[in-house]
């Protein structure tokens, strides 16, 4: 089978544990790798999956820990792109005394990831894989909105697979959505979060009405509702599994460890309620231990579902 491409954003997390330290614990500062994108690579790589990760980051030392860390995990790394004279970004995120994340993005502007042009993405590509995941993330600013939404385009008139993260951030519901919803409708599988993203984007209150109303004869939707598990919709009817029950550590990058076990089934063939399942597994996994990249091994995720 050919390759996964995860297309999209790689950034160097810097994690500020505030409500433990307010909570009278000794904690500190730490670097971890992160990006949305970036996240769903390595746990496909961790995975065991035939994966491939584009993205763009600066030449420096986070960029090249990056790519190390991709590497590492399994990751083919060589369309990770590490330029001289852009700065890779950095993510303050904030932990608080409930393990929810809140994130703050360095630099504001021109942020390396969204500087992918069109010959940042050849149309080789198209000959090499099987399935492109991307996210929201990458379609509100140019060049990389315009890029992104091209080779979506191109890949749908191939036969590609395309799944997109909606990944809606407070900056970003506010700015328009021309490319991503032009991206849209290039997409099999559509992910978010049933309240915060299908809400949104729809207009529409209901969390459940929001994600079918997006459902077409091509696309599934995926409807995340964290606590309460995550539904699969498509024309056929829906899917739902309920969230495991773990004790959690903290939910930085759970949504893209659903990403991970979701792509993860469908490489192998596996249906949708399964592929569903492994999704909410590699999630609750991932929540069990602190930071964003804490998707299992093929093994591991195995066992766990098992049990």
């Amino acid at each position: 089978m050919k390759q996964i491409l995860c297309l999209g954003d790689a950034c160097a997390d810097i994690v500020i544990p505030y409500g433990a330290a307010k909570n009278g614990d000794q904690v500190f500062p730490e670097f971890t790798c992160g990006g949305t994108a970036a996240n769903t690579a390595s746990g496909l790589g961790r995975l065991g999956a035939d994966c491939a990760f584009l993205g763009k980051a600066g030449d420096d030392y986070f960029g090249r820990a990056m790519k190390t860390a991709l590497q590492t995990d399994g990751v083919n790394a060589d369309y990770f792109i590490l330029d001289e004279k852009l700065s890779s970004v950095l993510v303050l995120v904030v932990i608080d005394e409930k393990n929810e994340r809140y994130p703050f993005l360095m630099p504001r502007e021109n942020p390396s990831h969204l500087q992918l042009f069109d010959e940042d993405i050849p149309d080789r590509l198209l000959e090499q894989v099987s399935f492109v995941h991307t996210t929201g993330l990458m379609l509100f600013e140019e060049p990389a909105a315009v890029a992104v939404c091209r080779f979506l385009k191109k890949c749908a008139a191939r036969g590609i697979k395309v799944s997109l993260d909606l990944n809606l951030r407070i900056e970003t519901l506010q700015q328009k959505r021309e490319h991503l919803l032009q991206a849209i409708e290039n997409v099999d599988y559509l992910l978010g979060s049933g309240i915060d993203e299908f809400v949104p984007l729809t207009g529409i209150s209901d969390p459940f009405e929001a994600a079918r109303s997006l459902v077409t004869d091509k696309r599934t939707i995926i409807c995340r509702m964290g606590d309460r598990g995550s539904v699969v919709m498509d024309r056929n009817g829906e899917s739902r599994c309920e969230a495991f029950q773990v004790k959690i550590a903290d939910t930085l990058g759970a949504g893209d460890a659903f990403n991970s076990g979701f792509l993860w089934a469908l490489a192998k063939g596996e249906r949708l309620d399964y592929a569903n399942r492994a999704g909410c597994a590699a999630a609750a996994i991932n929540i069990t231990k602190p930071g964003a990249r804490n998707c299992p091994n093929e093994q591991e995720l195995l066992s766990f579902l098992e049990k």
